[in-house]
């Protein structure tokens, strides 16, 4: 009886961390988010914005990952700040069973004119 327990609960832990996993995947790489001239700008320093989605089954989303919210997310750390420059982008899953968490990360340096 004690090694049937001792098989089953095993077993679960192996099932639970074959179905549960992350991923990282880069989107994207830019050279700014809104057009600026050469030295016509300064740099107020890095920043990084997210937007965030969940998934269910990995196949019905429940939210769309959205670029503008995340480069706002960014451009809001710097009160002063109006876009993004030496932009990159990257997509990272986190899938715990049947629902997936998925965060689209932004991230450049805040400048502005």
């Amino acid at each position: 009886m004690k090694k049937r327990v001792m098989i089953t609960g095993l077993l679960f832990v192996i099932f639970t961390l074959m179905l549960s996993g992350c991923m990282h995947m880069a989107t994207g790489l830019a050279e700014a988010t809104t057009p600026v001239s050469p030295n016509q700008y300064k740099i107020l320093g890095h920043a990084t914005g997210q937007s965030q989605y969940t998934s269910i089954f990995m196949i019905i989303p429940l939210g769309t990952p959205d670029y503008d919210t995340a480069i706002r997310d960014a451009v809001k750390k710097f009160p002063e700040g109006k876009a993004l420059i030496n932009v990159r982008s990257y997509s990272t899953s986190l899938y715990l069973y049947f629902v997936s968490i998925h965060t689209l990360t932004v991230e450049g340096d805040v400048v502005t004119y």
